[in-house]
């Protein structure tokens, strides 16, 4: 239930209110308390389509939702999905312009706080991630961490106190970024000067952050609609559904302006 979900939330029942429809949002223990969930829901008749989200190698609900013939749209990859309506995202092309921007500002030492690496868009960021470096020859470090303020406060010491302290650090959701920030904090480090700090998601909590954090603006209510129409067109018949996001804005702010005359 972090800032992302619940801005997608608003904007899937949006989408689906304007057509009568009700989202149900149940909360579930894992993957496999969501697979019996999704079979209890086809065997009652109690949904007319499914959301499926943050995919895992091999994910046993695909197949479920498949086998059963659920209306589901995947917010995923046509190519982790075959057979199902997708809503992808642009996790590998926003690594390598986060890259981009903070080896441009010349940082050559790059860490980055990961969401758990079982999920496939995380494993996707963190190929990209090691890639981009290796094409800009900066240096790379990864602490995977599990999208919570403890958990990113934990990674960020960690990567602290590795040979090769980075001179950046960019945070999987903003929750973790704003964790870093009171770690830096605490060990006296200025930033941007000794540290540069960049979130994947924005939100309020990171323009009011001291200081607002840089990152990457994904329109998540719109997001939201996306997959709601998605979803609307799956249940009038369409299977060929595949959309692809708009990709996010990247808005700079004090966390890595190194110079006024960087300012927005």
């Amino acid at each position: 239930m972090e800032p992302f979900w619940m801005d997608v939330i608003r904007g899937i029942e949006d989408g689906l209110a304007a057509h009568e429809l009700t989202l149900l949002v149940q909360v579930v223990q894992g993957i496999e308390d969501e697979v019996a969930t999704l079979e209890r829901w086809a065997r009652d008749g109690n949904v007319a389509g499914v959301v499926v989200a943050d995919l895992v190698p091999d994910d046993p609900r695909l197949d479920l939702v498949r086998q059963l013939k659920i209306p589901a749209v995947v917010m995923g990859r046509a190519e982790d999905s075959a057979g199902l309506a997708t809503v992808a995202a642009h996790d590998a092309e926003t690594m390598n312009r986060a890259i981009d921007f903070l080896a441009d500002a010349g940082h050559d030492v790059i860490g980055r706080v990961t969401g758990p690496q079982r999920y496939v868009h995380t494993q996707l960021r963190s190929e990209s991630f090691v890639a981009a470096g290796e094409r800009r020859g900066v240096h790379t470090s990864s602490v995977e961490s599990d999208f919570t303020s403890g958990s990113g406060a934990r990674a960020t010491g960690e990567l602290l106190e590795r040979e090769g302290t980075p001179t950046a650090i960019l945070y999987d959701n903003d929750v973790m970024a704003l964790a870093g920030l009171d770690v830096l904090a605490a060990r006296g480090l200025s930033i941007p000067g000794d540290v540069a700090v960049m979130a994947w998601d924005d939100s309020v909590h990171c323009q009011l952050a001291h200081p607002p954090v840089t990152a990457f603006n994904h329109d998540l209510q719109s997001m939201g609609l996306t997959v709601a129409n998605a979803l609307l067109r799956v249940l009038d018949g369409d299977r060929d559904v595949h959309e692809q996001l708009a990709p996010p804005r990247l808005i700079e702010r004090e966390s890595t302006r190194v110079s006024e005359s960087n300012a927005e």
